[in-house]
């Protein structure tokens, strides 16, 4: 009458031990593994003989260089717009828009470099070249204010006469005409500071302001150079070689073909 609990068998798995899976699975992979091996030496095999693609071999191992073509490219000048703008108040419109739109440079950075450079000088007209590259990039170079500008800024007018000669706007000093010419000396073609003077006052003659002292000035500051009558005379007796017997000019030395037919100088003779 007692009940008796005997041991419980352990259920059959039909399942393949551990180590016979991990066996099967690692030589399933090796196929994959010796192929990924044998991609891997040939790609070294190709980058070490230096072949190239319908080309053989490679002459060195050489890496290969970058053109110096698509460099130079690069920085070639397409074009330069000159721009008469107000310091550090330039914007997108026109002219700016249309003047740099047409080459395609960047409108917005060319608005914001222009306005940081002429912060300083707000409220004068600070012309500028716009020298635009063939990759879009630009360089700015400022120029001194126009003469005109500068004049009538001094005279405490809004703009020139229209009528140049007849109708002054106002007047200046010789001191100030000094001060204007040597503002512009760096962007005029000459290197003295008299003559840069003689062209800022055509400037203000077109622009209907008057010079005071300038006819004085013009008689001390730039004399009439000496004509060559007045420098050697009338005859030939006082031009110098190779135009005449006189001496060769100072640092000028006589040409050969003037000296050719002159008899021999004489030996001089000791005491």
């Amino acid at each position: 009458g007692t009940f008796c609990r005997l041991p419980r068998k352990p259920a059959a798995h039909f399942s393949q031990p551990p180590e016979t899976a991990m066996a099967r699975q690692r030589g399933a992979a090796r196929p994959c593994l010796l192929l990924a091996a044998l991609i891997a030496a040939a790609a070294a095999l190709t980058r070490g003989l230096g072949f190239v693609q319908g080309r053989g071999p490679a002459a060195t191992l050489a890496p290969p260089r970058r053109s110096t073509a698509t460099a130079l490219r690069a920085l070639t000048e397409i074009g330069s717009v000159k721009l008469n703008l107000v310091a550090g108040k330039a914007t997108p419109a026109p002219p700016v828009g249309p003047a740099l739109g047409q080459f395609g440079a960047n409108i917005a950075f060319f608005v914001k470099e222009y306005n940081a450079l002429t912060a300083a000088r707000a409220g004068e007209v600070i012309p500028v070249i716009v020298h635009v590259f063939s990759d879009r990039s630009f360089t700015l170079e400022l120029k001194t204010p126009p003469t005109a500008e500068l004049l009538h800024k001094a005279v405490g007018a809004s703009k020139g006469s229209g009528k140049a000669g007849k109708e002054i706007i106002g007047t200046v000093d010789i001191d100030k005409l000094r001060e204007i010419a040597e503002i512009k000396l760096p962007d005029l073609n000459v290197k003295d500071i008299d003559r840069a003077m003689k062209m800022v006052h055509g400037t203000a003659v077109a622009s209907g302001v008057e010079v005071e002292g300038y006819d004085a000035w013009l008689k001390t500051a730039l004399p009439r150079p000496a004509s060559i009558l007045e420098r050697y005379g009338p005859g030939i007796e006082r031009l110098p070689a190779p135009w005449g017997p006189a001496p060769p000019l100072d640092g000028e030395a006589a040409p050969e073909e003037a000296t050719e037919g002159a008899p021999p100088a004489e030996a001089p003779v000791e005491a």
